[in-house]
């Protein structure tokens, strides 16, 4: 007996409810993806709502971002020369003193004595050959008692001798008597050598002698540390520097020795402030450029400096440059240590496009600005330049007295119809007041969009 394959039926309801969801899914379709060509043109021809700004010309500084810390033209720590103790103490914390003034005394009972003892010493000396005082280097020692003694004493040995032999020709003499005329000129020689080399001797002991004053001088001079004079005198400065005492780390009374710091100096006007550059920025920075500075101390105040040295090296580590600025402080406004934040002033552009940093618009590696021609709206492609606070500098074909979309860009293409609606009182219309650029190096930041 065959048996007859198995059909799969399915309810009449069920393909009845397909065919209609598949009518009601393409008339839906059909309905979405054609608009009537009135209700398009209508469309088409709404204005896009829009705000302007009056694009501006004004003069843009460029700089480069810096910070740091202040530090003092000039930092020491003044030690002591000489051991001893403290007998007074002439300044302290805060003082202002200018460069070898004295800082500390000490007790000068032993330099004293060691001092007369150098004196008498080189009295002595220059009394053994009767002199009164040092003579120069070249000083003949043939003129010293001694010598002139020893040399008369050869001289009447070598008339003696000479007399003798006189006698001795005649058969007038003996031959002792002759021999002992020999002799008494060799012993005579002999001593005008030794007075010689004692005066030679003894006046290279009264050069020492003059050494040992000079030095028992020096320590007696010593015993008064004083603050030291600089070499270098800074350019920002007209007037003499002076030193403010910074530390102080002695008392009267208390002992010190060789090298023991007392004092610590500072010259703070004017400040020095070693800054890092990156690398990127070496063809921009120069000496003598202006710098800006500001301090927490000091909010809304401003200070100025210039590039003073620029270190040739970069620092392979962090791949930056060392600029040592100078700063005046006439007023002794700034502290050494303080942290500040400054701008370095490479480039000054007197007559630049400044527009709102929300009107640029950038898509697909085009940078653009909108401006109102008549009801339209006109793109027009620019060059980023510098930027600041709620501004950016724009380079291209952009008329004087265009007017720059500020709003609404994001709906925008070249020839859009516009509507210009006006801007709340409370939010402003156009570009702030430009501050120096951030780098010129730095990317602009503004709003990307489709055109």
């Amino acid at each position: 007996m065959r048996r007859r394959p198995l059909k799969v039926l399915y309810p009449k309801w069920r393909a009845r409810g397909w065919l209609l969801l598949a009518t009601v899914a393409a008339l839906g379709a059909s309905g979405c993806s054609h608009e009537s060509e009135p209700e398009k043109a209508a469309r088409d021809d709404q204005p896009i709502p829009v705000t302007v700004a009056a694009i501006e010309r004004r003069s843009v500084e460029q700089t480069i971002d810096i910070v740091g810390t202040l530090r003092g033209w000039e930092e020491v720590t003044v030690g002591a020369k000489r051991s001893g103790r403290i007998a007074r103490v002439l300044h302290d914390i805060g003082d202002r003193l200018p460069p070898g003034d004295p800082l500390v005394e000490l007790e000068t009972v032993d330099s004293g004595l060691a001092l007369a003892q150098a004196e008498k010493r080189l009295v002595a000396d220059l009394s053994m050959l009767g002199l009164t005082e040092l003579p120069a280097e070249d000083f003949d020692v043939a003129a010293v008692p001694s010598v002139m003694s020893a040399k008369v004493t050869v001289e009447r040995a070598t008339q003696n001798l000479d007399r003798e032999q006189q006698l001795t020709a005649r058969n007038a003499t003996t031959q002792q008597r002759l021999q002992d005329a020999e002799y008494d000129l060799k012993r005579a020689q002999a001593d005008y050598e030794h007075a010689k080399l004692g005066a030679r001797s003894t006046l290279a002991n009264a050069f020492a002698s003059k050494v040992a004053l000079d030095q028992a001088r020096q320590a007696q001079i010593d015993m008064i540390v004083r603050a030291p004079v600089p070499s270098l005198k800074p350019a920002q400065l007209a007037r003499p520097a002076e030193y403010a005492v910074s530390k102080r780390s002695i008392a009267e009374g208390q002992m010190v020795r060789e090298g023991d710091p007392v004092f610590q100096l500072i010259i703070d006007n004017p400040l020095r402030l070693v800054a890092s550059v990156p690398e990127r920025f070496i063809p921009e920075i120069a000496p003598g450029q202006q710098v800006t500075l500001e301090v927490a101390s000091y909010p809304g105040r401003t200070f100025t400096g210039s590039v003073d040295r620029i270190n040739p090296a970069v620092d392979p580590a962090s791949r930056t440059f060392q600029v040592e600025i100078g700063i005046p402080n006439d007023e002794h406004l700034l502290r050494p240590g303080s942290f500040v934040e400054g701008k370095v002033l490479t480039a000054y552009q007197r007559e630049a496009n400044i527009v709102p940093i929300e009107s640029v618009v950038r898509y697909a590696g085009v940078t653009k600005v909108f401006v109102v021609d008549g009801d339209h709206a006109r793109e027009i492609a620019v060059k980023i330049g510098d930027q600041g606070k709620g501004w950016m500098q724009v380079e291209g074909d952009i008329p004087a007295d265009a007017q720059i979309i500020t709003s609404g860009q994001t709906q925008l293409a070249d020839g859009t119809k516009i509507t210009i609606r006006q801007v709340d009182e409370a939010q402003p219309a156009g570009p702030a007041t430009p501050e120096p650029a951030t780098s010129p190096a730095a990317e602009p930041a503004a709003p990307a969009a489709a055109g």
